[in-house]
């Protein structure tokens, strides 16, 4: 429709309003008759997340400034400035492993999927019991030219996801790797 002109109406509250909430109360509810009919628990209860098995690490994964995706991987200025990615490892974890930055890994899941060969970075920028690489690489498709074969696709070692039974959010964070050696790629 174009652009939509919404009513000039405060976004905040002004002060001595009280909140109304969407709720049967009109106020936050912890606990929720809604979700107990539904068949959930009324009171929200933690949940342990996964931990990993012994010598694998959680693979966290997330973004690079410089690009969108995997769609800006194989633009020309862009793979100028970040050309591949790199696997951000602990030092105490590199030295158990005796991995150092500029070698080579390749990661294997918890259910035996690896992934192309990825650069080391020892770095105190993640916890020792997690691994990080920037999200997009490990491209396969040939035409891509300037990006195949460079970095490792975190995408590829993600075989296991939850799912939130009552909004229906997903976690991928439930994948865990180990190290296996590698040599570098050929270009």
């Amino acid at each position: 429709i174009g652009v939509k002109n919404l009513p000039a109406a405060p976004i905040y509250l002004q002060p001595g309003e009280k909140p109304e909430f969407p709720t049967p109360s009109g106020k936050i509810e912890l606990y929720s008759r809604a979700l107990q009919e539904a068949g959930f628990d009324p009171l929200p209860r933690y949940v342990p997340h996964p931990e990993p098995p012994e010598g694998y690490y959680r693979l966290i994964y997330g973004r690079s400034p410089a690009h969108t995706f995997t769609r800006t991987t194989n633009n020309p200025l862009l793979t100028q400035l970040v050309p591949d990615n790199e696997l951000w490892v602990h030092p105490d974890t590199a030295r158990q492993w005796r991995l150092k930055t500029g070698e080579y890994t390749q990661l294997r899941n918890q259910d035996g999927v690896g992934c192309l060969p990825i650069r080391i970075k020892v770095t105190q920028r993640v916890r020792p019991d997690c691994v990080y690489m920037v999200h997009g690489f490990g491209n396969t498709q040939k035409q891509l030219t300037r990006s195949f074969r460079k970095g490792a696709s975190d995408t590829s070692l993600i075989t296991r996801s939850a799912v939130d039974p009552i909004m229906g959010g997903t976690a991928f964070r439930g994948n865990f790797v180990t190290f296996e050696k590698a040599e570098a790629p050929n270009g």
